[in-house]
């Protein structure tokens, strides 16, 4: 019998194009940062991709309980481009402070604990920092800094310095830094160029010896042992080279690994002592070598392999606690996780960054009477209700189609306007399945989202929604993908059509309807890519808006909000990672809001307007690593004044990942921000904040 029902289940996921292999969600690793007092403190820093939560950019978390809870740092962190690294200083305990590389956007210092941000980009001539940073000390309170970022050349930084020092020009060809852990007292650093060839530096990096290409391999990690950095392990693509006399010679020493590729290695630190090395190949991970490397034992992590990014990337970085002759610890980043193993690399757990982490809000339409509202969450219950304006919150994920019974991962929820009767609320679940529920999501009635092979392949990833405001007529709904482009249902959900008019090859991050559609037929949608897309005719339609007068930066996850008096102001925001731009005749022509603190260079969240708009002029805009901003609009559709009434919020490091305005604003002045796990409420449009419930707990 239970055979039968297995069979019936795959033949019922098949038919609506339901992946069950599929192993989402992931938490891809960017960074990690380790405390040398980790034995003590227990402190990790780490950053965590955040582009399978549609608009969200990178974050760096804190852990001050070996990684089983992590603390988002949102304050002064206004990157749009992905982290590389993070490194802590080797004097942490006393000076706090933290480093942290981008692909983008330089380098950022903590001096706080990651409290605070700022960048440290003076003598660079890139801001593209792909490899990395790596940390030694040099004697008595100090450090230096060496800045890989892999195009070439090499910077360095000491502790006392103001700016980046170039040791290195890009012909040099510079791919890998490793320093010795000896350093203050040998002050050797290595490279090894794109090409294979080795450079040593026993002075910290002003002069340099050319010991050519020693093993005619293509090297992916490089470790020196202790010991005055005589011994060298290379993990190369034809297994690990190994040198016990500086480099001058190497011999292969893969003992018995795997025939391919090894792109990871780690030395215990008390390696004259126990002979330990770690290391991963291509597809497996970890493996421990006790005898300096002529043997190795596979001890599996439960990372997985999961086809979603470069190979060599499938496992990122592997490292052990700088006390790991007392602690034991180890730790590996991968795209499916961090993984941390206490005793020495025979088990190994998980930690979990992105459980019940919110992706969607939305008040009731009746939010004054019934003090409802609806959230989404990813890799968690899903859909939670609350009826007390956020204070308690209940798993609600009945009708969801989980025959798995996996942690449910939402992505967008809200309430049809103007609906005659119960609210009706519609959500969106990560793999094709739109939700509709009439109680406050005690239940929920599934439609399908079918696959469509012409535009990508598999199933359809819904990062965000827009509803008609004349849903009970027309029964619309626009839905943003992750590979799909732009879809659209015509009759509520029975079936989808595709847009072929619009892009598809980028995320959608912002759809958004007229709130005068059933007159004006407009709506708009913008992609990671930074297009924004407008149909005037009701989807049937559509073309690129703004595309030479809204200047963005690379990497923008672009926001769309629409005035509530459209039909007669025709006003349209666009939040950008180049500040805002405005339109006051439906997406014709853009210019940019000019305002110190949302203008050029600033990266916005999201932007939402007073549902009072007409009278107070009010709209509200989440600003990377600022807080939450308060606009006043004058007459004409420009920024009057501005006042941050997220600044206590952020000193906290409190921002919010979505906030939505109660629809009563007029009357209870209520705010609702989540930030990475909990609420907070305002009830006097936002100068004061308390904090809420949090779903899950």
């Amino acid at each position: 019998m239970l055979r039968i029902i297995i069979i019936i289940v795959l033949s019922i996921l098949g038919c609506i194009g339901i992946n069950v292999q599929a192993d989402n969600p992931h938490e891809p690793v960017r960074g990690l940062g380790i405390s040398p007092n980790f034995l003590n403190d227990k402190t990790l820093f780490l950053s965590t991709n955040s582009e399978l939560t549609a608009w969200r950019y990178d974050d760096i978390l804190r852990s001050t309980d070996g990684g089983a809870t992590w603390t988002k740092l949102p304050r002064g962190v206004d990157n749009n481009y992905r982290f590389s690294s993070i490194r802590v200083s080797p004097h942490y305990s006393s000076d706090q402070t933290v480093f942290a590389a981008t692909l983008g956007n330089g380098v950022y210092q903590s001096s706080n604990g990651g409290n605070s941000w700022k960048s440290i980009n003076s003598g660079l001539s890139t801001l593209n920092i792909a490899k990395g940073i790596e940390i030694a000390k040099t004697g008595g309170t100090d450090y230096v800094l060496f800045l890989n970022p892999g195009s070439g050349n090499l910077y360095r930084r000491f502790k006392a310095e103001t700016s980046w020092t170039l040791l290195l020009a890009p012909v040099s060809g510079v791919n890998l830094v490793t320093i010795s852990p000896d350093f203050v007292h040998d002050t050797t650093v290595m490279t090894l160029s794109i090409n294979g060839n080795l450079q040593i530096s026993t002075d910290a990096g002003n002069n340099w010896i050319d010991k050519g290409n020693p093993t005619s391999a293509t090297t992916y990690s490089m470790a020196i042992a202790p010991g005055n950095a005589r011994e060298i392990f290379l993990a190369t693509n034809t297994g690990i080279f190994y040198s016990d006399d500086s480099g001058n010679t190497f011999t292969n020493k893969s003992g018995n690994l795997p025939a391919e590729a090894v792109n990871n290695i780690v030395i215990s630190p008390n390696y004259l002592i126990d002979n330990t090395l770690f290391c991963t190949t291509v597809t497996q991970a970890v493996f421990k070598s006790t005898d300096g490397g002529s043997t190795w034992t596979f001890h599996d992590t439960g990372a997985t392999i999961t086809g979603q990014t470069n190979p060599l990337e499938e496992f990122s970085e592997l490292q052990t606690s700088t006390t790991f002759a007392t602690d034991q610890t180890v730790f590996l980043s991968s795209y499916d996780g961090l993984r941390i193993s206490t005793d020495g690399g025979s088990n190994w757990i998980g930690s979990k960054t992105r459980e019940n982490l919110f992706t969607g809000l939305a008040f009731s339409p009746h939010f004054i009477a019934d003090q409802s509202i609806i959230a989404t969450t990813y890799h968690g219950g899903g859909t939670y209700t609350s009826i007390d304006k956020g204070a308690s919150w209940a798993e609600k994920s009945t009708g969801w189609f989980n025959p798995f019974n996996r942690p449910l991962s939402a992505f967008d929820v809200d309430f049809v306007q103007n609906h005659i009767g119960s609210p009706l609320a519609v959500a969106s679940l990560n793999h094709s399945q739109v939700g509709f529920s009439s109680d406050f999501g005690e239940n929920w009635s599934v439609s399908f989202v079918p696959q469509f092979p012409d535009i990508a392949p598999g199933n359809v990833y819904i990062t965000t929604l827009a509803l008609s405001p004349d849903f009970d007529s027309d029964h619309e709904i626009y839905l943003g993908t992750r590979t799909h482009g732009v879809l659209q249902t015509v009759d509520g959900g029975i079936s989808w059509r595709s847009i072929p008019d619009v892009s598809p090859t980028r995320e959608f991050t912002s759809v958004a309807v007229s709130p005068n559609y059933a007159n004006d037929k407009i709506a708009f949608a913008a992609n990671h890519r930074g297009e924004i897309w407008r149909t005037q005719n009701g989807g049937d339609n559509w073309s690129r808006s703004g595309s030479d007068s809204i200047i963005q930066r690379p990497n923008s996850y672009v926001w769309i909000a629409i005035s509530p008096a459209f039909a007669t102001d025709r006003l349209v925001l666009i939040g950008t990672n180049n500040g805002i731009y405005r339109s006051g005749d439906k997406g014709n022509t853009w210019k940019p809001l000019l305002n110190r603190t949302i203008g050029a260079g600033t990266v916005i969240q999201q932007i939402e307007f007073s549902p009072n708009f007409v009278e107070d002029r009010l709209v509200y805009v989440t600003v990377r690593g600022k807080g939450l901003y308060r606009l006043t609009f004058d007459s004409k559709g420009w920024i009057a004044l501005s006042q941050n009434v997220g600044a206590e919020l952020i000193k906290k490091n409190i921002q919010f990942t979505e906030f939505r305005i109660s629809p009563s604003f007029k009357e209870d002045h209520t705010l609702l921000g989540a930030s990475r796990e909990s609420f907070y409420i305002s009830i006097d449009g936002g100068l004061t904040w308390v904090k809420s419930g949090s779903p899950g707990q």
